[in-house]
């Protein structure tokens, strides 16, 4: 995509690895070594284009200010903290209970290759690593603001998935909002927090980011193989593709407002045409 953004991407798979590493865990003083912790790297590494973590960093790029290397660590840690509340999701989604998916990112999903117990358990201490990192770094007040929009955001999440699990007529934008635009929002608004940005530089990332996400969920209901019921199965695929235009469009038109904003077009259209 960019250099830059590639950069960023290595360094918080990197600390992501770190985070998940065998060795990082200390369980009542004994080096750890159950099928929890391995399942805790199996969920995150190898798959993924990482978008989440994306989004942090073109947040900060969003604000037009120089990122220093102080800010470039407090915002691989917002995107490594993003980036495990997504994995945990993922978990908890395939599960029988929810969507009972048998694979995931062309591997078997969690609970399939550790068991369905296992599998709740590891979605349950992703989250809980999603909250350490959160607070395992030194503390200043944007940092604090940008993590707490992340943490509403995986609960967003949670009453997305009970309005999608709910039965009767399902209202597609509000569980597509909850489930994904928001988390893909307030990614954006909490990297451009980080930079120090005003309360208007924030919103104008995070409205950006909300038309990304909503498109970005669109983008993969065309792209499923129609088996699931979504909006496509309800609506038909020309209702969606002109949906997803007119969201592209909205992120784009913001993005002109924005600085850097031919990397933020270019984010968004790649998005709007990816075929997996």
């Amino acid at each position: 995509m960019n250099t830059t953004v590639d950069k960023f991407v290595e360094r918080v798979n990197h600390t992501l690895e770190e985070l998940l590493s065998a060795d990082s865990f200390d369980v009542l003083g004994t080096k750890a070594g159950s099928p929890i912790e391995e399942g805790y790297l199996y969920a995150v590494k190898d798959g993924g284009k990482r978008i989440r973590p994306i989004c942090v960093y073109l947040g900060a790029l969003s604000t037009g200010k120089p990122i220093e290397e102080k800010h470039l660590d407090a915002l691989v840690n917002l995107a490594s903290m993003v980036e495990l509340v997504h994995s945990y999701s993922l978990v908890h989604d395939d599960l029988p209970a929810m969507d009972n998916d048998d694979y995931r990112r062309g591997k078997l999903s969690t609970h399939k290759k550790y068991g369905e117990a296992n599998g709740i358990l590891i979605g349950d201490g992703l989250l809980t690593i999603a909250m350490l990192t959160a607070l395992g770094f030194e503390q200043g007040e944007d940092y604090i603001a940008g993590a707490k929009m992340i943490a509403e955001g995986a609960l967003n999440m949670v009453s997305g998935q009970v309005y999608d699990l709910a039965d009767g007529p399902k209202d597609y934008n509000t569980i597509y909002n909850l489930k994904t635009a928001e988390l893909i929002a307030r990614s954006f608004k909490a990297g451009a927090r980080c930079m120090g940005a005003g309360a208007e530089a924030v919103h104008r990332a995070g409205e950006f980011g909300h038309h990304l996400g909503m498109a970005f969920q669109l983008a993969d209901d065309l792209l499923d193989d129609g088996t699931e019921t979504s909006l496509v199965t309800e609506k038909g695929r020309e209702y969606v593709k002109e949906m997803l235009k007119e969201e592209t469009d909205k992120a784009t038109s913001i993005a002109k407002g924005l600085s850097n904003a031919d990397m933020l077009t270019d984010f968004a259209t790649k998005l709007f045409k990816r075929t997996k």
